[in-house]
């Protein structure tokens, strides 16, 4: 599958890691104690603005709509989307990572997410 992106396309266990961050839902929400919200998969990248590059599918969160791509869901407007979420990572990248967390606090979390998603489905797995 061609994506047009800086990254090839993802390994079983890649793949299966964004199929979990999909199950698991926003991390943002999931911060925010709103509980299972929609997610799409997010590539953290590298560089500076012009030179942005992702940092590969190991590298993924899971971010709802408006915080992904700054686009309103669920009906509602962009005003209570900010509300509910805070800035768009899309839109305020800076302000995103000042007021919700920078790339590797997210990524912490969303490991962290991940191994308890990984143990509930498999609870003898060590």
């Amino acid at each position: 599958m061609k994506r047009g992106r800086s990254t090839s396309g993802p390994t079983i266990a890649q793949q299966q890691r964004m199929d979990a961050i999909t199950d698991i839902g926003c991390i943002v929400a999931h911060s925010l104690g709103l509980g299972w919200m929609l997610a799409e998969v997010h590539h953290l990248t590298v560089g500076g603005k012009h030179g942005q590059k992702r940092r590969g599918h190991d590298f993924t969160i899971g971010l709802n709509p408006w915080s992904h791509r700054g686009d309103p869901f669920g009906g509602m407007s962009p005003d209570t989307c900010e509300k509910l979420f805070g800035p768009s990572y899309a839109k305020q990248p800076r302000r995103f990572r000042q007021e919700i967390g920078s790339d590797d606090y997210l990524l912490d979390l969303q490991n962290t997410l991940l191994e308890q998603h990984r143990k509930e489905a498999s609870p003898w797995a060590a």
